[in-house]
């Protein structure tokens, strides 16, 4: 993804005439600036425009952008939501309160659409408030903002320094917010993604206001391989510890945010899809087609347990979905975490400082090494050693099972087969494998529903049990949950306490 330029367009708006001056816009603008041109950025600032300021500058901006680019909006300043309107509006330092917003301020929706236009490769809109304005301004909501929607943005990431409808009162000092001093810090971490620096921003600043300040952030991004900061790659690398040996690990690194065990995959070649002689095959699984998964990464070792998930909700200040009936109130804290979107499962995964796996990498970890198998570990005999419908061998299970109750497969991970659906990152479409590329492919770049892949306990294990069978899903179920893969880099050792 990062193949383009990086433009960034910085705006800090304090010196109101009519409305109370904020004092730390200056220093939030500047900040970011620093931080950005750090980072490799082409920056323009645009210290305390008038609305035809912004305007005329808002457009030289957009020209400047080419298609695949990298381009981040950060807003400083007075930004309300429009009454009886689903948009919100950037409030220039001549904006007067008896002027509808409609008229004497920006739409956000504007640029989110002018960056549209313009193809950008990855756009990231940040704004540092909403802040509360203290009188009524004519066609302004009192509530803070709504999100704008993303869908249709392309690779969008958003965040905002409160809750969608809350405010964030300006402090009476010069310094930066905590928000935009957590952006900034975390822009020097090198290897983060782009929406993993603002949920590490986001969980940062929760934790340093004990809970006052929750920022808001959310991502649509289908192929996220930008980092505004690489990995460190070290001069001389050190010898890697044998727990990332497959099949020989001593010890299993346990993530220090999320509290999983995490197993190293390497690299390496597989064939993916229908196995010959396999008379059960789908059309959507052919052809077996041989892929190249050309980097090494760590594979959450079980499903996501309930209890790690509970620990995520914690952190975040999130409610618990609700509960499956052979759950209730989430008593069995070893069951996998199940009832989760993709866009749930897609965010745990980002604050466990990773992601959900593609299918490639799903299917690559489930045949644990071995080729052309149908079922995994051992063929048909398999169905002893997995939870699926009805009850057979080990599988004494009616509903989910705790995590680690049947044999790990070859490269060490649980529950590859059986136990509950997982999501993984593709979008799903029926014809992806005709012509699907053969190094790391990412799925298709848009689409109505995920896939998800191995089979539950509510599943027929003749159908299901096959490791290529994969499936459509539009929404949570009780038997659909997901385990999260960390790319391997200096910050994923870091979480895994590794050297």
């Amino acid at each position: 993804m990062d193949s383009g330029n990086r433009l960034a367009f910085v705006i800090g708006s304090g010196s109101y005439s009519t409305l109370p001056p904020i004092a730390s816009t200056a220093s939030e603008e500047q900040a970011v600036g620093e931080a950005l041109k750090g980072v490799g950025f082409d920056v323009t600032s645009v210290p305390n425009p008038k609305l035809a300021d912004l305007q005329s500058q808002e457009s030289e901006f957009i020209k400047k952008i080419h298609a695949g680019d990298i381009v981040l909006f950060y807003y400083s300043g007075y930004i309300v939501q429009g009454r009886d309107e689903e948009d919100d509006f950037l409030l220039p330092i001549d904006y007067k309160p008896e002027t509808d917003v409609r008229q004497g301020a920006f739409r956000l929706t504007r640029v989110l659409q002018d960056l549209v236009d313009s193809k950008a490769g990855l756009t990231i809109l940040v704004v540092e408030g909403p802040r509360n304005v203290g009188i009524p301004l004519t066609g302004a909501s009192p509530l803070g903002l709504i999100e704008p929607d993303l869908r249709e943005g392309g690779d969008v990431v958003f965040a905002m320094a409160a809750p969608q409808g809350e405010t964030v009162l300006s402090a009476p000092t010069p310094q930066a917010s905590p928000f935009t001093r957590a952006i900034v810090a975390r822009l020097a971490d090198p290897g983060l993604r782009a929406s993993e620096v603002f949920y590490r921003a986001k969980e940062d600043v929760t934790q340093s206001t004990a809970g006052k300040q929750v920022p808001f952030v959310d991502s649509v991004v289908v192929n996220e391989g930008f980092c505004f900061r690489e990995p460190v790659k070290s001069v001389e690398a050190p010898a890697k510890p044998s727990v990332i040996v497959v099949n020989r690990i001593e010890t299993v690194p346990t993530n220090s945010r999320d509290r999983e065990e995490y197993v190293h995959i390497e690299a390496g070649k597989f064939k993916m899809g229908c196995v010959p002689g396999d008379n059960r095959c789908a059309k959507d699984e052919t052809p077996q087609h041989e892929v190249t998964v050309s980097h090494g990464f760590w594979m959450g070792r079980n499903e996501v347990e309930v209890s790690a998930f509970q620990r995520y909700t914690s952190v975040n200040k999130l409610k618990m979905p609700s509960t499956p009936a052979y759950n209730s109130g989430w008593r069995a804290a070893n069951l996998p975490m199940v009832v989760v979107s993709w866009d749930q499962a897609k965010a745990y995964c980002i604050w466990a400082g990773g992601r959900l796996p593609t299918e490639a990498e799903w299917e690559y970890a489930a045949r644990g090494g071995v080729a052309n198998e149908i079922y995994p570990l051992n063929s048909e005999n398999s169905r002893d050693k997995a939870n699926f419908s009805g009850s057979k061998g080990n599988d004494i299970f009616e509903f989910a099972a705790p995590v680690h109750s049947f044999d790990a497969n070859p490269f060490n991970l649980f529950d590859m087969a059986g136990n509950v659906w997982e999501w993984v990152n593709d979008f799903y479409s029926a014809t992806y494998y005709q012509d699907s590329p053969a190094v790391d492919p990412p799925g298709p770049k848009t689409g109505k529903d995920h896939v998800m892949r191995g089979g539950s306990f509510a599943s027929d294990w003749q159908e299901h049990l096959r490791i290529s069978v994969r499936k459509a899903q539009g929404g949570p179920t009780n038997n659909l949950g997901f385990r999260c893969v960390l790319d391997d880099s200096d910050a994923t050792r870091k979480l895994l306490n590794l050297p």
